[in-house]
């Protein structure tokens, strides 16, 4: 693929990306409405309750994770090698979340959610080995 198509192809890939992960954002807080009334309950149930420190912590972590995952998109959509590996380390840490808790989540976020994943691993396959990143020639 040439360098021109590669970045057009990026761009586009970005921006598809961009806005899956802001539907999947909208849509997390009205997760529970999509769920069986049991897993709902049991959801409630494990996550209800005061804040603890470990919540606050948690939300932290998130919040930092897409902030960083969104500048390494804007790096990204202007051609910057650093947001590449940026959004695969922040994608490695933030992946590790889930080692230490069980997630429920409707069929709608798991679907869009591989989608987000597909696309991911689009950019950062465009990003890394075609010429999409590399510099100007004078």
């Amino acid at each position: 693929m040439d360098k021109s198509k590669a970045r057009i192809f990026l761009r586009v890939s970005l921006v598809a990306l961009f806005f899956l992960l802001v539907l999947l954002i909208g849509l997390s807080f009205v997760s529970d409405r999509l769920l069986p009334d049991e897993l709902a309950e049991w959801n409630r149930r494990n996550n209800g309750g005061d804040l603890k420190l470990t919540d606050i912590l948690g939300l932290l972590f998130w919040i930092g994770g897409l902030v960083l995952l969104f500048i390494s998109m804007v790096g990204l959509f202007f051609y910057q090698r650093w947001s590449a590996w940026m959004m695969l380390i922040v994608l490695f840490v933030t992946s590790l979340q889930v080692l230490f808790s069980p997630t429920v989540e409707p069929g709608l976020l798991s679907f869009l959610g591989g989608w987000a994943d597909t696309l991911t691993g689009l950019v950062l396959g465009l990003a890394f080995f075609t010429d999409a990143l590399s510099p100007e020639q004078a």
